[in-house]
């Protein structure tokens, strides 16, 4: 007799749920309601966008409604706005310019608009995204003897954009915050290494390389939360004589971190402008270490002794993520202890995609290096491949699924919604809507893609609506898609507290 009165109300309460549409369970604003944009930037491959933008937003009359400053990070917030049109005016050094619609209306008070970064056309080649093969090995003696010759122009500024001013600050701040995160959540890597050794005759060309292979290991080692050593070891130890004509070539990994909060003072630094590095915008940017400075970078260790090399060089930064791209460097002046009288170096970065961590970092691809010291004159070229990676509590990370929406529960209780995706007009494919929690202060990702939670596929996204039961500013959302796509945020609105 309990389960018939149970029974019937359970049955009710659904029907009653299914009959109502997501405009009925809506509760109507208050009078005088305000509203919000949310802006969120990102780049074609679906990364995060880091680099200097101005977002300002605009009314349909297009005056400005909201100051937009230039500034990082790839997001901006406007709130306390009136029901009406608007539109989101985006500029970004090296980026083309973006403009897009926004309606807040009664029912959408709310909007979070996801949009793509693109580079501005470029004549150069650009660069793979990742290492996904090996770097060709071998080098012929002709074509080491024109990359030695390359590498000897290191100090000549190539060519940036006119009138495109450099915001110096900014960029400091943002390649620091990168090299902050490479050494915080980097426990150590390792990968095959390749070195090419060429001794220079007297007329400039090149003797017959000697060439090794290790295994090469990075090692982060951390006494305090502020301070770390980098240690490289090859083939398990850090023994010289294992390098060809007995001398060791160390500290490709560690040079982009005079960007390190921990190494920024010990450099003067000066912006060319915006120039370009294997198709991709990035700022030249050039550094020269301080005479009244500690010297903590590169070092020469000969019969045990330590001598400092002050350095000057050019980095080239990504305008869109502030990694990294390239390192150039040479010596501020000989060091006549030593005999040393030229050193040039160059190193290329790129971007590694691990197969067993939904992870990306920025490591050395290659690094040259040309070398004149007491009468004799060597060039040196190392490759890196076979790329493995091993994170600062990686049982504890939790990793970003490609093809997603991401909710964050900013609030302190639980926060139910429904997400709502749409397909591209014009497909055989039904809108997708899925109801859930967000735990207070909790993440929840929802993925895209056949047999997920949304489940068609992800770059056949034309737009989507998050309802939930929270008050406006709760939920911040973010969507890592290669394709642009809008996602609308409608708070206040009555949800089934169900799965």
């Amino acid at each position: 007799m309990r389960r018939n009165l149970v029974i019937p109300v359970f049955v009710l309460a659904l029907a009653i749920l299914a009959r109502a549409t997501p405009a009925q369970r809506a509760a109507a604003p208050a009078a005088g309601a305000r509203g919000a944009v949310n802006v969120r930037l990102k780049l074609s491959d679906g990364e995060k966008f880091s680099g200097v933008a101005t977002i300002r937003l605009l009314s349909s009359e297009a005056a400005e409604v909201a100051e937009g400053k230039e500034d990082v990070g790839g997001r901006a917030d406007f709130a306390d706005l009136e029901v009406g049109k608007y539109s989101v005016d985006v500029n970004a050094p090296g980026f083309i310019p973006i403009r897009h619609a926004i309606d807040l209306s009664a029912g959408q008070l709310t909007a979070t608009v996801i949009l793509t970064m693109t580079p501005e056309a470029s004549s150069a080649t650009a660069a793979p995204d990742s290492l996904a093969i090996a770097i060709s090995a071998a080098i012929t003696r002709e074509k080491a003897e024109k990359a030695m010759q390359a590498l000897q122009q290191v100090g000549a500024v190539p060519a940036v954009k006119p009138n495109v001013a450099c915001p110096l600050p900014l960029v400091l701040q943002g390649v620091g915050q990168r090299a902050e995160e490479l050494v915080n959540n980097l426990d150590r890597f390792s990968a095959t290494e390749r070195v090419e050794h060429f001794a220079v005759h007297a007329d400039g060309g090149l003797a017959a390389p000697d060439a090794r292979s290790f295994e090469y290991v990075v090692v982060v080692s951390r006494s305090t939360e502020r301070n770390f050593q980098i240690d490289e070891y090859r083939n398990g130890d850090m023994d010289p004589a294992r390098f060809p004509a007995g001398i060791a070539t160390t500290g490709s990994a560690s040079l982009a971190l005079i960007f390190h909060p921990n190494f920024v003072s010990e450099f003067t630094f000066t912006c060319d402008g915006l120039g370009e590095s294997e198709g991709r915008p990035a700022w030249q940017v050039h550094f020269e270490q301080r005479p009244d400075r500690p010297n903590q970078i590169r070092s020469y260790v000969v019969y045990r002794n330590a001598h400092a090399i002050p350095l000057k060089g050019r980095a080239m930064i990504d305008a869109g993520t502030f990694q990294v791209l390239r390192m150039e460097s040479e010596l501020i002046k000989p060091v006549a202890t030593i005999k040393l009288t030229q050193e040039r170096m160059a190193i290329d970065y790129a971007l590694v995609q691990f197969r067993t961590e939904e992870q990306q970092l920025w490591l050395p691809r290659s690094a040259e290096l040309y070398v004149e010291r007491n009468g004799s004159r060597y060039y040196r070229r190392h490759t890196f491949s076979n790329f493995r990676v091993f994170t600062v509590g990686t049982e504890q990370k939790v990793h970003t699924p490609k093809e997603s929406y991401a909710f964050t529960n900013k609030s302190d209780r639980e926060i139910f919604g429904v997400l709502t995706v749409n397909p591209i007009p014009g497909q055989a494919l039904q809108e997708v809507s899925i109801t859930f929690r967000i735990p207070a202060g909790g993440t929840v990702f929802k993925v895209v893609g056949p047999g997920k939670d949304v489940n068609f596929p992800a770059e056949a996204v034309d737009s989507a609506r998050f309802a939930h039961n929270g008050p406006p500013g709760s939920i911040d959302a973010n969507a890592y898609f290669v394709k642009a796509s809008t996602l609308e945020l409608v708070p206040d609105t009555v949800v089934p507290a169900a799965q």
